[in-house]
């Protein structure tokens, strides 16, 4: 017999969790062959060149672990947010959605999103097995073994690259030999990577993280009807100001600092932290403000 009980639909499959389980099965699947492979080459090199490969494969390694910790490693347990686990979360909330339903309506706000501690840890931990061996460097392992047994590569020197470009240098020949030369190992070898490295962090968890903020909050106040355009401003502005800073600092590590690098990297410098400071500002005034006044575009521009 009909009766409503037995009209009903059953309700559809979690979807979501056959994806996030087959996505964590490829993963696992990859890092399974990645390993197999690597060990069978390794065997296989080692036994047939012994120390001389395991030397260099060392390093390799050291640097991998070293440089793709200072890239994608995230330390913030609190926030715990993930490009990669929100967009997979986004793109399910597609699949699963009905077609009369709103896209907009399947993008939750990704300051939000965050993973669960075990999960977060893991996912640092399989950033380092997936995508360190793009961060091989041998020599920069053999630079930071050096500098671990005691070998300081001249870093004390450092901070002295800072003045080069704000003041004219002596006529004396002996100047670069006590300035600038023994600094070269760690200007060659060790800070060039460590500059990449962090650069590339900056544009992960700066830019693309704060870019995606902004894209979801805006959806998210569209569709409350409260749109608040300086909030996204300023932290547009923030992103600038930050990339621009970071900038004008590998300005100091370039090879042609002359007489003009002083008014370039002040310049430069002096532009980041005007967005810095703008960014401030608007964030305070985007509590009570949603748009921009035109004074400020005109300032900014």
């Amino acid at each position: 017999m009909y009766s409503a009980a037995t009209d009903k639909q059953a309700p559809p499959p979690d979807a979501g969790k056959y994806v996030r389980l087959g996505i964590v099965a490829i993963i696992v699947i990859a890092i399974v062959a990645i390993v197999g492979n690597q060990a069978v080459i390794l065997s296989m090199n080692f036994t047939e060149f012994g120390e001389k490969f395991t030397k260099p494969l060392y390093y390799s390694l050291v640097s991998a672990l070293i440089l793709s910790a200072i890239a994608l490693v995230r330390v913030n347990i609190v926030s715990r947010s993930s490009i990669f686990w929100y967009a997979i979360k986004t793109a399910i909330g597609f699949i699963g959605q009905g077609p009369q339903q709103s896209i907009s309506n399947n993008i939750s706000s990704f300051k939000d999103f965050k993973l669960s501690t075990p999960q977060f840890v893991i996912w640092q931990i399989t950033k380092i097995l997936l995508f360190g061996a793009f961060f091989v460097n041998t020599m920069f392992g053999f630079a930071a073994i050096s500098f671990i047994d005691g070998n300081s590569l001249g870093i004390e020197n450092l901070p002295a690259l800072f003045s080069l470009p704000f003041v004219t240098p002596d006529t004396n020949p002996n100047y670069a030999a006590e300035q600038v030369v023994p600094m070269i190992p760690a200007l060659i070898i060790l800070i060039p990577s460590v500059l990449a490295a962090v650069g590339l962090r900056l544009v992960l968890y700066v830019g693309i993280h704060r870019i995606i903020d902004v894209i979801t909050l805006f959806v998210q106040d569209t569709n409350q009807g409260k749109p608040r355009y300086l909030n996204y401003v300023s932290i547009i502005e923030s992103v600038l100001g930050i990339g621009i800073i970071w900038a004008g600092f590998n300005l100091f590590f370039t090879d042609q600092i002359d007489y003009n690098s002083r008014y370039v990297i002040g310049g430069v410098l002096a532009v980041g932290f005007a967005f810095l400071a703008f960014s401030f500002a608007d964030r305070i005034r985007s509590r009570v403000l949603t748009h921009m006044f035109k004074r400020d575009v005109y300032i900014r521009i």
